[in-house]
């Protein structure tokens, strides 16, 4: 009876165990995988993977693109970058898209928390380009959780359209919806925005900022900006298979895809340690292996270039970083993703406020830029 008994609660917890393994996400720590600047296999779970120190190394010939870049901010606007010239905005009429007042990501509510009283509700942080009719649109989100539509041709603009709470960033989806992602509530928002309405909502964590997708579709991340975890989903079933996080990820922005699919770059500039509190860590960008799901390689970056976003060239020879200062400017940062040295820097705000006197109300004073959004070879200057 005994040896019955002592069976049966052996084949008890082995059960117990398995669910336990089936039901809980995998973590994943900063590990390395093979075929990303020459980083050794390793489970690696205490070791940090390999970190580059990115250098600034201006570009001794012009550097251009057939693009203009939109950047979202806490100003309430989005600064227009002509790429074609790569010279900053300095016309307050032409170089912006006026969307809603002033706000700040760290006022009101964030992951389900109250912090700083909210003194200004607007603040834009997500734009996804799309094409309706032909027409091609900018659908972006807000801090106050509105959604706008703004035609580029026309500058003709829709909304506010209520959707969320407070929203980081705004992605075209597999299927062709917007999907906002929630830093109070921490919920994505899938909008359909031919329809204008809202056709699904997934809770997933505390405070979301980005999400992308691999190639095949079978998989989709998504960052949480104050615990610095980076969720993989089964697109299929939606549920969580693991959670990629790092020492080095103390608070992290968006997450963008590299052209070729094989690589998710997260913002990680690190402004507060776990808890909120102040930052020790620095300013980088985190580069995960998406068939292995680790963290390959860090790299590491000026104190002044606190990337937020991600953009890249189709051909993957250049990525760009919308960066935050907290200084007296945002700036555009260009890579060359051979060596991922610095190759060109654009002010997104200093020269325009310079110009016109404007003094920024919000932030300590520094003005905050978020989301990027290309639209290549948009047509006549």
């Amino acid at each position: 009876m005994k040896n019955k008994f002592t069976v049966l609660l052996v084949l008890f917890a082995a059960a117990v165990g398995y669910m336990v393994f089936l039901g809980t996400p995998a973590t994943v720590t900063a590990g390395a995988a093979p075929g990303y600047g020459d980083a050794p296999a390793a489970s690696a779970a205490a070791e940090k993977a390999p970190a580059v120190e990115v250098k600034v190394v201006p570009s001794t010939k012009p550097i251009t693109f057939d693009a203009v870049a939109y950047i979202a901010g806490h100003g309430g606007h989005l600064a227009i970058i002509d790429m074609r010239t790569m010279k900053p905005p300095v016309d307050i009429e032409k170089d912006r898209i006026v969307l809603t007042e002033a706000g700040s990501e760290m006022e009101g509510k964030i992951a389900g928390m109250s912090f700083e009283e909210v003194k200004k509700a607007g603040g834009t942080h997500g734009q996804a380009l799309v094409t309706e009719k032909g027409k091609k649109i900018l659908v972006a989100g807000t801090l106050g959780g509105d959604v706008y539509k703004i035609d580029l041709a026309s500058g003709k603009k829709e909304g506010p359209f209520k959707v969320g709470e407070k929203f980081c960033g705004a992605i075209v989806g597999p299927d062709g919806n917007i999907y906002l992602e929630d830093m109070a509530d921490g919920k994505v928002y899938i909008w359909d925005s031919n329809k204008l309405k809202t056709v699904d909502t997934m809770p997933v964590g505390k405070a979301l900022c980005g999400i992308q997708w691999t190639k095949n579709k079978k998989k989709a991340y998504i960052t949480d900006m104050p615990i610095g975890v980076v969720y993989v989903l089964d697109w299929k079933t939606k549920k969580k298979i693991r959670e990629i996080s790092s020492p080095e990820m103390t608070f992290i922005h968006q997450a963008r895809m590299t052209p070729d699919g094989k690589y998710l770059w997260v913002s990680a500039p690190n402004e507060f340690d776990p808890g909120l509190k102040p930052g020790t860590h620095k300013s980088q960008v985190i580069i995960i292996d998406t068939n292995t799901d680790k963290i390959v390689k860090r790299l590491i970056l000026p104190d002044n270039i606190r990337p937020h976003d991600f953009a890249f060239t189709k051909d993957g020879k250049y990525g760009f970083l919308s960066s935050r200062t907290y200084a007296d400017d945002s700036t555009l940062n260009v890579v060359d993703m051979k060596n991922f040295n610095i190759v060109e820097t654009v002010s997104a705000c200093k020269e325009c406020h310079k110009a016109y006197g404007i003094q920024v109300k919000v932030d300590k004073g520094s003005p905050l830029l978020c989301g990027i959004e290309i639209d290549w070879h948009p047509g006549k200057k």
